[in-house]
């Protein structure tokens, strides 16, 4: 059973990454920018000034500072409470590898972010988005070590549906603050998604060398 869920991560991690490939090669032709402008239009066109402070709470939430912050408290969480390194381990690593991995990738594609609608200012290249790489990634995996450390199956799924729930709204409040288009999201997602399998499957392959060098020794 354990192979079966490996392959499935590495198949899933894969096509994940391949469909960012195909994005970061289309997202200039005319479908995906019509795409991208019918659903800013229908994303910003009621924006009430509580639903923009949530949103921007909701951006800041998954900013670097935050990041840092969540992965410290995970870690004394674990560490000190559970004696569990692993899995602090795992997570420092993967929070270095997505965000240094989306410099690299904006660097490579350069796109500018979008001039006509900024409710927020900032700067730097726009594809793919790092509050949705950094939070379907980083934070998907912190989601992910919450729920396989809870007994309880509907809590293990409550975690999940909440996780899920604010990686989504995270990349929404991109869209709706008007500091990415719609494909530099989608395209953080993927890339953030195929790194939360990659580290998903490095997790699982130590927890299982660690448990059987325990064994032997």
């Amino acid at each position: 059973m354990g192979k079966v869920v490996k392959l499935w991560l590495l198949i899933g991690m894969v096509g994940l990454a391949a469909f960012f490939v195909l994005l970061a090669l289309g997202y200039s032709g005319s479908e995906v920018e019509k795409m991208d402008h019918m659903i800013i239009s229908a994303l910003t066109a009621y924006q009430p000034g509580e639903l923009t402070r949530l949103f921007i709470w909701i951006t800041n939430s998954a900013a670097k500072t935050n990041e840092w912050l969540s992965l410290l408290v995970f870690s004394v969480f674990f560490i000190i409470w559970r004696r569990q390194w692993l899995e602090p381990l795992v997570l420092t690593i993967c929070l270095f590898t997505t965000r240094y991995g989306n410099f690299f990738l904006k660097d490579v594609y350069e796109r500018e972010r979008p001039s006509f609608h900024q409710l927020v200012e900032i700067g730097g290249y726009s594809f793919p988005s790092g509050h949705a790489m950094i939070s379907a990634g980083f934070f998907g995996l912190l989601f992910y070590f919450l729920a396989v450390h809870i007994k309880r199956t509907w809590a293990r799924r409550l975690v999940a549906a909440l996780g899920s729930l604010y990686i989504l709204l995270v990349g929404l409040s991109r869209i709706y603050l008007g500091v990415h288009y719609p494909s530099d999201v989608v395209a953080g997602f993927l890339a953030g998604g195929s790194l939360l399998l990659l580290f998903i499957i490095l997790y699982q392959l130590l927890a299982v060398f660690i448990l059987w060098h325990e064994r032997k020794s």
